[in-house]
């Protein structure tokens, strides 16, 4: 696990019954640091109460988790994303859990409540750089993104720039969880920011074309902001791993992932 301790921050979990797995009954888990978070500790506590194995669990975000599982170094990853052509001709295998929701983050001072996708899209890419264009008070935006190789950062490439470059002069934040922390330091600034990670002080979720971030405005097609959430394994599952995708994906899985996401119809 070499790659992965180079990783800052990275939270590891050992989660087991005392005295019940053998050393190489193990699973292995790096990457989304929403399901990190969110999903894999509740989901391993069960697989493992169920099968004593035990599951070790690692953030890193995305792409290192996927990288990860490419080297060998992992036996699943957590993706923010779907798999690109690329990945899937490697070998990889994606199996879709549900839907993260993407909420578009602000002070609580801000006044503005809503913006359009067209208006975000000029502020993640610079094209819009002051409130007093969306609406708001006069005052240059600030625009805190989320790291490099993170499923959110590729979520607003995909969702709000559509492919544009992100604009020259943000603020990446350290960590994924964090972003809405860096906003409220900044009465002008903004991220978008997974819903189930929105727990700093004096920041609000403001609504994308008139709709807010719910889980039931994304299960009704209206929000248009929803990343995809996924493990990723190296070909089809077998055995052990085969085992916990199931639960992962089972009605147990379901209710795990409900608490925090919009699980998959």
């Amino acid at each position: 696990m070499g790659f992965l301790r180079q990783i800052g921050m990275v939270t590891t979990i050992i989660l087991a019954i005392a005295g019940g797995a053998c050393a190489d009954e193990l699973l292995r888990y790096a990457g989304a640091t929403t399901l990190q978070r969110f999903f894999m500790p509740e989901a391993a506590r069960l697989f493992t109460s169920e099968t004593a194995i035990k599951v070790h669990i690692e953030g890193g975000n995305t792409n290192p988790g996927i990288k990860a599982l490419q080297n060998g170094e992992v036996d699943m990853a957590g993706a923010g994303r779907l798999l690109t052509e690329a990945e899937k001709s490697q070998g990889l295998v994606e199996h879709f859990l549900g839907w993260d929701v993407l909420a578009i983050v602000v002070q609580e001072e801000n006044p503005l409540q809503d913006l359009s996708l067209d208006q975000l899209q000029g502020i993640f890419s610079g094209a819009i750089t002051n409130w007093q264009d969306v609406g708001g008070k006069p005052g240059p935006i600030v625009v805190v993104t989320c790291p490099k190789g993170s499923g959110m950062r590729s979520a607003v490439k995909k969702l709000i720039l559509k492919g544009k470059a992100y604009l020259p002069r943000e603020i990446v934040s350290a960590i994924v969880a964090e972003s809405d922390q860096q906003v409220s330091m900044f009465s002008v600034g903004i991220t978008a920011l997974s819903r189930s990670m929105l727990d700093a002080a004096h920041v609000k979720a403001i609504k994308v074309d008139g709709v807010a971030p719910t889980a039931a405005s994304i299960s009704e097609g209206r929000y248009p902001l929803a990343k995809p959430l996924t493990l990723v394994t190296k070909g089809e599952p077998q055995g052990d791993l085969a085992r916990f995708i199931d639960l992962a994906k089972s009605q147990q899985g379901r209710t795990i992932l409900q608490r925090s996401f919009v699980p998959a119809e």
